[in-house]
């Protein structure tokens, strides 16, 4: 039997609202709605698996499911700046910001590189091992870099992926992951 991760990004929250990189924030109540309303259409997994910041596990409770909490599936280390906007460092912070966009290997002051991010996706990915499907609740960055990985991309490529709250991204493997829609 081949594996199948269902991979959910959380429900939005007022930082993706207000274009602020997050904090350990709870989603937003229409969020919450729509995820219940995400699991009908969802096949009913093995287990759901989360990550273990606010956000992600409210969404996967109103999945309907009991969770496992994945500490490697917690969002990317925004740093220093965490809770701030895109705004705020286009101001006070244009070529630390720029350097951050165009060079994965860059990280934000106290944060982790992109290069980090996808060297500890792609781990959890090759490591995990039972067979089924599950539901995997995380954050966009973190389903970024599990898209790169199973498409063999290079993280020049971060940037160029967008994941809207409440998407669904599916991989399978079956000796290598794939893709899949």
């Amino acid at each position: 039997m081949a594996i199948r991760l269902s991979v959910v990004c959380h429900a939005r929250t007022e930082a993706q609202r207000l274009g602020r990189f997050p904090l350990d924030e709870p989603v937003e109540p229409k969020g919450l709605a729509k995820a219940a309303e995400l699991a009908s259409r969802l096949k009913k997994p093995v287990r759901v698996l989360s990550a273990p910041e606010t956000r992600a596990w409210q969404t996967a409770e109103a999945l309907g499911s009991e969770i496992e909490i994945v500490p490697e599936l917690g969002d990317y280390d925004f740093g220093e700046w965490q809770g701030l906007s895109l705004n705020d460092l286009q101001e006070n912070a244009p070529e630390a910001l720029a350097a951050w966009v165009s060079q994965p290997e860059i990280a934000p002051p106290a944060g982790e590189s992109v290069i980090a991010l996808c060297a500890r996706v792609a781990a959890w990915l090759d490591s995990f091992q039972e067979d089924g499907h599950f539901v995997v609740v995380t954050h966009p960055f973190v389903i970024r870099a599990a898209i790169l990985h199973a498409l063999q991309a290079g993280p020049a490529s971060f940037n160029a992926i967008d994941i809207e709250p409440l998407s669904v991204v599916d991989l399978r493997r079956n000796g290598h992951w794939r893709l899949r829609f």
